[in-house]
């Protein structure tokens, strides 16, 4: 990839330092000019030799040329006063150097369409979907959990939630921008590149360790995203070549649009609880897959999980399918919230179901 060349401009000289200081240390990828001195700033930009694609400038550093350049991505420092320009791309100054510089980079991506300076790419993607016809049997907590897991291995791991009603609102909490709203609304939008509103949306939770996007702002903004759409969305995170893993987390519903979705997954982890309704249930769903033909490839994907098993206890049997592992019962698990505020217990719990991932 050709370096970038940044130009920052800003009369607070510590602050210049700082950050210009964090760029070059943490990435040979960028070639960056910094100024104190308006002039020198202008004088420099109107040398036709010197490539220059992003600037960012504070307050006392606006200048006409500057807007008249060609310059791809033209970036205001804000110091978190009012600013009101539209030939500008607002940006705060006063933030985390890592989180400064992917946000200068994604507003350059987005206005060349460059988006190989945002993702890394290369990835071989595996999308593992949840899905159970078992209300409460813990799946997503499973699906949570396991991303937990896999993360602490080294893997990136992103986890998308598919439910009609979102589950996971008031159980994952991370930065309070980005949501599913604008990765919804880029997907009903044509010309609009999905993997870069992924990539600017997407956050890695603090002690999780996996990646995950804010729900909507409405649950009832997924119902507009037709089912083409939705397994067009999840092709989109597992192309962007980011992530290890995408956990897809669908609802329990059965039908011939859930039948489509779940066909994009690689692998379908399909948890049971061993109450006896809920064995019936899964006896059932295994019973519908195995009467038609064309189910058959959808067949083959599932992994059937017994979850919340009690040892010593007699183990139900789903006949058209083998149970692959079993999750005991576990308060962790029980109480995923306060499981997650600990995470480091679930690998030795799910260490047989993530195996098998």
């Amino acid at each position: 990839m050709a370096k970038i060349n940044i130009v920052i401009g800003d009369t607070d000289e510590l602050y210049l330092n700082s950050i210009v200081n964090y760029i070059i240390e943490h990435n040979s990828g960028f070639d960056v000019q910094s100024f104190t001195i308006k002039e020198s700033m202008l004088k420099y930009i109107e040398n036709r030799a010197n490539k220059i694609d992003i600037i960012a400038i504070s307050d006392g550093m606006t200048d006409e040329k500057v807007l008249q350049s060609n310059i791809p991505a033209k970036v205001f420092l804000s110091d978190g006063s009012y600013f009101d320009d539209n030939n500008y791309e607002v940006v705060n100054k006063y933030q985390k150097a890592e989180a400064f510089l992917n946000q200068i980079l994604m507003i350059y991506a987005e206005k060349t369409g460059r988006a190989d300076v945002v993702i890394d790419g290369g990835k071989s993607t595996s999308v593992i979907g949840f899905y159970s016809p078992i209300g409460g049997c813990g799946k997503t907590t499973l699906a949570l959990a396991s991303a937990v897991v896999l993360a602490k291995k080294g893997k990136r791991v992103i986890y998308l939630n598919l439910e009609k009603i979102n589950s996971v609102a008031g159980i994952v909490s991370g930065a309070q921008t980005g949501t599913m709203s604008d990765v919804y609304l880029a997907k009903k939008t044509k010309g609009v590149n999905v993997g870069l509103r992924i990539i600017a949306n997407k956050q890695i939770l603090p002690v999780l360790g996996f990646n995950y996007i804010n729900p909507a702002e409405s649950s009832l903004e997924i119902n507009e995203l037709s089912s083409e759409e939705i397994v067009s969305l999840i092709q989109d995170f597992k192309q962007l070549g980011e992530f290890d893993y995408v956990f897809a987390d669908f609802d329990g519903e059965l039908s011939n649009e859930k039948i489509t979705e779940l066909g994009v997954c690689d692998k379908i982890v399909a948890p049971f609880s061993p109450e006896q309704t809920a064995v019936n249930k899964m006896m059932s769903f295994a019973r519908e897959l195995s009467m038609h033909e064309e189910l058959a490839d959808l067949a083959n994907k599932i992994i059937v999980i017994l979850n919340k098993a009690t040892p010593g206890v007699n183990i139900p049997q789903v006949p058209e399918h083998d149970i692959a592992a079993f999750v005991s019962v576990s308060p962790i698990l029980s109480d995923i919230r306060s499981g997650l505020s600990s995470p480091e217990h679930f690998s030795t719990i799910l260490n047989d179901l993530v195996s098998l991932l």
